[in-house]
């Protein structure tokens, strides 16, 4: 698939929370495309709708929010038909019951698209985990739900390879034939011993030799006779038996294969003793070691979009820094599409492709990062940037006034009340987005006909 396909497309989004202060319009006309393997960053102000967006692609919506207009389109499925549909029904008479029996339904419709095409990263990692569960089990669970047959066939192939299997896989990883190597796997019917051989394979922190007496104790791992059928209709069908006895005693299995594959993939991530911390509870690890499971968590199913709200808002500088070469890693080692909520500018210039600017609820400027960080075009985003610290001596300019309450937004461009530039028409029409060249977009009506401001 071309990069340049979109996996994910707003048009027009229009969300609104109904509270008892009054209405707050959190969403007003996003249009947004995310491509394909790239990492596109949102920046914004706090209140400006960033977390709404990442929480409205992936479903998770409170009962009091209220779908307005505009379409969500993951990978073909419209996320917010249903409560699009349900909120123009009740024509103006909104009731959150009646919304979130909507929502139980919009929840069984994306259990296939949730962990699987589309995950998320939360902000905290310590409230994203249960604390009264192993780390290990929270990963393992993932992959229970979404991921039954990968297990299964983990668990077979383990136990029908051989010594000269293994050696025979050994050999053709240094010579770094993996084609080779995938048709010896298929040739011998040992699918799912490729996934467990490279989770050691690419590990940076194990010596060459360590990693080769790994692989090869990847052999002669029995199973015993009474699971064996269980563990084979699970790997055909991506389903546990129905047989309930003989369910839970597959079912105990897998969970234990299942604290294996989140071993192996936190050493991927750098997590130091990973078979000992998939044991651990969350109070007993550091913030950068939560994080890592967070992400782990959400990206053991190779999903096709990841998104992260703030991943290193709450990690000290030096852990910050080992997260975002963390992801970098990852988006050279998959084709995941990324993207990125932050404050800070700086962090997104260094982990993204392109760069969305929101103000109010709405995307105000879009573009490749260096178009956008080099030749901002929106006020907003020009005196954003202004706010950033540099090693450049230059005088720190803040920005006036404050993001307006959203119960009562002003009329037009919601940004005029703060702009140096505005002109009347900001003041009584909402401004178009237009292309100012090379995929960068604006909206503002000093840019409204195409072309420069004067």
């Amino acid at each position: 698939m071309s990069k340049e396909e979109s996996i994910v497309k707003i048009r027009d989004l229009r969300l609104s929370y109904y509270t008892r202060r009054g209405v707050y319009h959190a969403l007003n006309g996003v249009d947004l495309d995310i491509m394909r393997g790239e990492v596109l960053g949102v920046a914004g102000e706090s209140g400006c709708g960033k977390s709404t967006l990442g929480l409205t692609i992936m479903g998770l919506l409170p009962r009091n929010a209220a779908i307005e207009n505009g379409e969500v389109m993951v990978d073909g499925f419209d996320v917010v038909r249903p409560l699009r549909e349900y909120f123009r029904r009740s024509k103006g008479k909104f009731k959150p019951t009646k919304n979130d029996d909507v929502l139980k339904k919009l929840h069984k419709a994306m259990m296939n698209i949730r962990g699987v095409k589309v995950s998320m990263v939360f902000q905290e990692p310590m409230t994203t985990l249960n604390p009264v569960m192993p780390v290990g089990y929270q990963i393992a669970e993932v992959l229970l739900q979404h991921n039954v047959s990968l297990l299964a066939k983990r668990r077979l192939a383990r136990a029908k390879a051989t010594r000269e299997d293994m050696k025979a896989i050994l050999g053709y990883l240094r010579g770094n034939d993996m084609a080779s190597m995938m048709d010896y796997i298929k040739s011998r019917r040992l699918e799912g011993i490729e996934d467990q051989v490279m989770a050691y394979w690419r590990r940076r922190d194990l010596h060459d030799l360590v990693k080769e007496i790994r692989i090869l104790s990847l052999c002669c791992d029995a199973v015993n006779p009474m699971l064996r059928p269980g563990l084979s209709y699970a790997a055909r069908t991506n389903r546990l038996p129905s047989a309930p006895v003989l369910r839970q005693l597959v079912r105990h299995e897998l969970v234990k294969e299942g604290y294996r594959k989140a071993a192996e993939y936190l050493g991927l991530l750098g997590m130091p003793e990973p078979e000992k911390v998939v044991k651990m509870y969350p109070h007993e690890l550091s913030g950068g070691m939560r994080q890592r499971v967070v992400i782990a968590t959400a990206m053991i199913n190779n999903p096709e979009l990841v998104i992260l709200d703030e991943p290193t808002s709450a990690l000290d500088v030096t852990i910050q820094a080992q997260i975002l070469d963390l992801l970098k890693d990852l988006k050279q080692e998959t084709k995941a599409a990324y993207m990125f909520i932050s404050h800070d500018l700086s962090l997104l210039y260094q982990v993204s492709d392109r760069i969305a600017i929101m103000y109010a609820g709405k995307v105000v400027e879009v573009g490749p990062k260096d178009s956008v960080f080099k030749e901002p075009k929106h006020p907003y985003t020009q005196m954003l940037l202004e706010a950033v610290p540099t090693l450049e001596p230059h005088e720190l300019k803040g920005i006036r006034g404050e993001v307006p309450d959203l119960r009562n937004p002003p009329k037009g461009c919601m940004f005029h009340p703060r702009c140096p530039f505005a002109m009347p028409i900001c003041r009584e029409k909402e401004p178009p987005t237009v292309d100012v060249g090379s995929g960068h977009k604006v909206a503002c009506w000093l840019y409204a006909g195409g072309g420069e401001k004067k």
